[in-house]
């Protein structure tokens, strides 16, 4: 792996430099997945519950909502298939962005003795960490399909394309977690922001529940690029529906670009990341 130093980085034009990145990745693989493998293993080693926290988060998440509905606050709408299939892949789908944000925030500050002592590419903490938000979305599916069978149903055909579907929202959430990872060196105020803005979107979003989109909330989502990276899919995967195709492919490249710029901008930045930590 080739480490440049950030006065002959910038020389170079974008083009060189993005290929620069995805040469780097490559030669990274091996890194990245020893990275993932540490934090797989030591992750709920301090914790009681451990594991169980996978399934646990999305039941007190719906079991929130049913309580909002019942109180009148949030209305879920109707769904057409049980509540707990409808929730626990709406959650699972969100907290790729959700969790991902916070656990890429995260993953340069949490190796701060690796950063300062050893020369390596940076940006192999944060793929290695959003590694974590995978498995436990892959378990939760796993969670789902025993869920289909235990209402007596089968899962869509379409519930299969969840790797395809999803990785527009996983762009976008690399993308911005390797910005904030970069602020997060600098504040460790960020990931409180992080966190405060997500949960304030699930709110807002027809996530957890279905909801009609007309009025102000209706209008806001309309433009939002999260809506659609989160809301088509999960229709895909549920229903094997496609609606807002538009929306879901215009969401997609800008998904795709914010990943581009957010790698480009940690990879000319992480020369100066030891002095920050």
């Amino acid at each position: 792996m080739t480490i440049y130093s950030s006065e002959s980085i910038y020389r170079l034009g974008i083009k060189n430099i993005i290929w620069m990145m995805f040469s780097d990745f490559r030669k990274g693989k091996e890194l990245i997945w020893r990275l993932f493998l540490r934090d797989f293993t030591s992750r709920h080693k301090q914790s009681i519950l451990g594991w169980l926290w996978i399934v646990l988060m999305p039941l007190m998440t719906m079991g929130t909502f049913l309580l909002l509905n019942m109180s009148g606050i949030i209305k879920i709408g109707r769904i057409d298939i049980p509540y707990p299939i409808f929730g626990l892949v709406s959650f699972s789908i969100w907290n790729i962005f959700s969790n991902g944000l916070v656990t890429t925030t995260n993953s340069v500050t949490g190796a701060g003795g690796l950063v300062q002592k050893i020369n390596f590419s940076k940006d192999s903490l944060v793929f290695a960490s959003f590694g974590q938000v995978v498995i436990d979305f892959l378990i939760r599916m796993g969670l789902t399909v025993g869920i289909f069978l235990l209402y007596g149903k089968m899962p869509p055909l379409s519930f299969f394309l969840f790797p395809i579907v999803l990785l527009p929202l996983a762009f976008l959430t690399l993308g911005i977690g390797m910005i904030a990872s970069l602020l997060q060196a600098i504040s460790k105020d960020i990931v409180s922001f992080v966190n405060l803005g997500t949960g304030f979107l699930l709110l807002l979003m027809p996530i957890m529940y279905s909801a009609d989109q007309a009025g102000i909330l209706g209008k806001l989502n309309s433009i939002n690029p999260l809506y659609y990276l989160v809301i088509v899919p999960r229709d895909i995967i549920l229903y094997g529906e496609v609606r807002h195709l538009t929306g879901f492919i215009l969401s997609g490249i800008l998904g795709f670009l914010v990943f581009i710029f957010g790698w480009m901008f940690f990879y000319l930045s992480q020369t100066k990341l030891a002095e920050r930590i």
